[in-house]
C-alpha cells in the first residue's frame, strides 16, 4: 500500500507531538491505541511508526543465545532456562509437560511459561500456539538464536508458548534425509514404535490438540488469557472460545497471522474444493521441505536474507539452521480439518477404520470419527471484541488490494455475525511476512502489546 510523503510526515508528527513526553517506543504504542479508537475497515501502521515499537532486554538476549549456541543443532533444553538468573532475562521461566488422555491414549503437551519481573498491571497472559510444522522455539529465538518475540513480550506481560502434541522432542530430530521418517514426540518419555505411530497419526484430530491446550492452560496458568494461534494453530482459540476456559478468554480475540475458523464462509471460499487426492493417507506424515518456505513465507527481512542468492538457497539456509529443533512435518488430518474439507468425511472415516482395525490400544474409531471437523463447529457469535494483526507481505492473510485480503473479509464476516462489537484489522505496512515474529520480533512485540492493550480496554 502506497502512502504519500504528507501522510507519512503526519504520522511522525502525531507520534512525537501528541505524546511528546513519552519515549519513542511508548509514543508509537499510543499512536496505535489512538488509531484503534476509530471504527474503520482496517488500520495501517507505517514503517516509521513500526520502527518506534519495542524495547530492550536486560542482557540483549546474550544469556539465552549462549545456551542455544552451545547445543547440538541449537536444540537446547528448555528446562535449563529455569535456572537462569531472572535479572538477566527480565522474566522467570518455567517449562511444563502436561500428560492427558484422548481416545484412551496418553499425550504430552509442552509449554514454556514466562513471567515478567515487572509485569504491567491487569494484563492477560498471551498464549502463542505454533503452526502445523513448527514449535515453541520459533517464538522464543530466531534462526540465529537471537531474542524472539516472546522474550520481548515477557518483559511486560506473562507469556505461555505452547507446542502442539508431537511437535517437540528433547534434543530434537536427527533424521534429515527424509523428514517423513521423523517420529513425532507424542509422549516425551519414550520412543514410539511403527504400529503405535500409525494409530496416533490416524487419530490426530483437532480435539487432540485443543484438549491439550486446555489442559495445559488450566493446570499452569491463572487469570485471563489471550490465545494467539499462528497459522494452522489459529483454529484453537475459536474452538476453545466457549470451553471451560470461556470466563478466562472473556469473548476477546487476538490474532497474528491467525485467519479465521474453518467453518467461516470466507475460509471455505479461500480454500476451495478439496479432494482425497490432495492429501496423504491419515496414518502418514507430510514432510515440509525447504522449498515450501521459498515463497510467501520469506522476504527481505528474514534474518538470513541474501539478495545474491536465490529464494530457494535462502530458504535452505534458514531451514537448515532450524533442522534439528524444528519438526518440519504435519499430520494429514491437521491439513484436512484446517482446510474446511468436510466433504472428505466419509473418506476419512473409512481410512480411520482401516488404521484402527483390531488395534491393540482399543481406540474406538467411532469416537474419533465423531470428533472430525471440530474446526467447522467453532462458535462465531458471542464475541465482545476482536482484532487481527497482519503484515504487507503475509500473502495468505493480506493483499495489495485490501478488498481481497483474507483478514479483512474474515473481520467483515464476524462483524456481520456480531453486530455492534468493536472489530479491528491492524496491518503493519512493511515488507514483513507470515514469519514476522522471526523477522522483526522486537517491533512486532510492541505492536502486539498495543493491540492487546486495546483489546483489554473496557
Amino acid at each position: 500500500m502506497k502512502r504519500s510523503y504528507f501522510s507519512i510526515w503526519v504520522s511522525i508528527f502525531i507520534a512525537f507531538t501528541i505524546v511528546p513526553d513519552l519515549p519513542a517506543q511508548d509514543a508509537g504504542e499510543q499512536v496505535i491505541l489512538q488509531m484503534l479508537q476509530k471504527e474503520q475497515p482496517y488500520h495501517t501502521v507505517t514503517p516509521e511508526q513500526f520502527e518506534q515499537l519495542g524495547w530492550d532486554l536486560p542482557d540483549g538476549g546474550a544469556t539465552v543465545k549462549a545456551l542455544a549456541d552451545a547445543a547440538p543443532g541449537s536444540a537446547f533444553d528448555p528446562r535449563k532456562l529455569e535456572g537462569m538468573p531472572a535479572e538477566k532475562l527480565g522474566y522467570r521461566a518455567k517449562w511444563h509437560e502436561i500428560r492427558y488422555q484422548v481416545y484412551g491414549l496418553d499425550w504430552d503437551i509442552p509449554g514454556l511459561h514466562l513471567v515478567p519481573n515487572q509485569p504491567l498491571p491487569g494484563m492477560p497472559t498471551i498464549v502463542f500456539i505454533n503452526g502445523g510444522a513448527s514449535n515453541w522455539y520459533e517464538f522464543f529465538v530466531d534462526p540465529l538464536n537471537r531474542p524472539g518475540i516472546s522474550q520481548y513480550l515477557a518483559q511486560k506481560i506473562p507469556v505461555m508458548i505452547v507446542t502442539i502434541p508431537g511437535n517437540y522432542r528433547h534434543g530434537g530430530w536427527t533424521e534429515n534425509d527424509d523428514y517423513s521418517k521423523r517420529v513425532p514426540g507424542y509422549v516425551l518419555d519414550r520412543d514410539i514404535g511403527a504400529d503405535e505411530l500409525k494409530i496416533r497419526n490416524a487419530v490426530y484430530t483437532f480435539r487432540v490438540i485443543s484438549d491439550g491446550v486446555k489442559a495445559l492452560l488450566e493446570k499452569t496458568t491463572t487469570g485471563p488469557v489471550a490465545i494467539v494461534g499462528h497459522s494452522t494453530g489459529g483454529e484453537i482459540q475459536f474452538i476453545l472460545k466457549d470451553s471451560s476456559l470461556k470466563d478466562r478468554i472473556q469473548g476477546l480475540s487476538l490474532g497474528w497471522g491467525t485467519g479465521g475458523p474453518a467453518g467461516l464462509a470466507v475460509m471455505k471460499q479461500f480454500r476451495g474444493a478439496r479432494s482425497a487426492d490432495d492429501y496423504l493417507d491419515v496414518w502418514e506424515i507430510k514432510a515440509r521441505p525447504s522449498d515450501d518456505y521459498a515463497g510467501n513465507y520469506m522476504g527481505p527481512l528474514n534474518p538470513v536474507w541474501d539478495p545474491n542468492k536465490t529464494r530457494l538457497e535462502v530458504a535452505e539456509h534458514w531451514q537448515g539452521l532450524e533442522r534439528r529443533r524444528k519438526p518440519d512435518f504435519k499430520q494429514p488430518l491437521q491439513d484436512i480439518e484446517h482446510n474446511s474439507a468436510d466433504n472428505l468425511r466419509d473418506h476419512l472415516a473409512n481410512q480411520i477404520r482401516q488404521a484402527l482395525d483390531k488395534n491393540e490400544f482399543d481406540v474406538n474409531p467411532d469416537e474419533v470419527i465423531a470428533d472430525l471437523f471440530t474446526t467447522m463447529k467453532s462458535p462465531i457469535t458471542g464475541y465482545k471484541k476482536m482484532i487481527w494483526t497482519t503484515a504487507r507481505l503475509d500473502g495468505g492473510h493480506w493483499n495489495a488490494d485490501p478488498a481481497k485480503a483474507r483478514e479483512l473479509q474474515i473481520a467483515d464476516e464476524f462483524r456481520e455475525k456480531n453486530p455492534g462489537i468493536p472489530i479491528r484489522v491492524l496491518v503493519f505496512d512493511l515488507p514483513m511476512t507470515h514469519y514476522g515474529h522471526v523477522e522483526k520480533p522486537r517491533q512486532l512485540a510492541g505492536g502486539l502489546l498495543a493491540a492487546l492493550k486495546w483489546l483489554n480496554q473496557p
